[in-house]
């Protein structure tokens, strides 16, 4: 009879941690909003020259605070789907070497702004605050800068890449580090492409959405 009552104790016990499994999983796999500042670098030229006096010429984003937002949606215990979009305050800035005169650059600079935007999968290692990302992306050029130039040619596609990790400040407040870089081609509307790369080093506040 303890027998049988036993076993029916380790069925009941069984039971109630299949019930409470689903609950648990979908606390740790909540979607995230999360708002953040970044800061803009642009670590190549847009375009390179020469001027007719022979002097190199270099024409270049410069860099610039950025804000945005992301969204994140768990598909598992370790990978999730992202969204982002960041606006960032770039102008553009042309210096040309010694183009005031021997020793000093001249140059000039117009105000402007980028839009990038991704979807990328992001990959959190076992038992690490760590996590990684790739996916495709879009960066769209604007602003008095390139006034006149039709949208096609200041738009390009590319690819993200990047990694960050998360950190709890308390047990209620979180953030998220975040280093990542565009990469793609751009011509601007001319005969040659030259490849770009964009780093964007953000903070976020990630904000909890659904679970329990």
């Amino acid at each position: 009879m303890s027998g049988s009552s036993s076993a029916g104790k380790r069925v009941l016990a069984l039971g109630a941690l299949a019930l409470l499994a689903p609950g648990a999983l979908s606390a740790q796999l909540r979607t995230e909003i999360t708002p953040f500042v970044a800061s803009y670098y642009h670590l190549t030229h847009v375009a390179s020259g020469t001027t007719t006096a022979g002097n190199d010429i270099n024409l270049d984003q410069k860099n610039a605070v950025a804000f945005g937002g992301r969204i994140t949606v768990p598909i598992g215990g370790r990978v999730a789907i992202e969204g982002e979009f960041t606006y960032a305050t770039s102008g553009l800035a042309a210096t040309e070497k010694n183009g005031i005169g021997p020793g000093l650059d001249g140059g000039l600079s117009q105000s402007g702004n980028i839009i990038f935007g991704s979807l990328r999968a992001v990959i959190s290692p076992r038992r690490s605050n760590l996590f990684l990302l790739l996916g495709p992306g879009i960066i769209k050029r604007g602003g008095d800068s390139w006034s006149g130039v039709k949208s096609s040619d200041i738009t390009d596609f590319g690819g993200v890449v990047g990694f960050g990790f998360r950190a709890n400040v308390t047990p209620r407040f979180r953030v998220n580090f975040t280093a990542e870089s565009y990469l793609y081609s751009f011509d601007g509307g001319g005969n040659d492409s030259k490849f770009q790369s964009d780093l964007l080093v953000s903070l976020g506040v990630p904000i909890s959405i659904g679970g329990h």
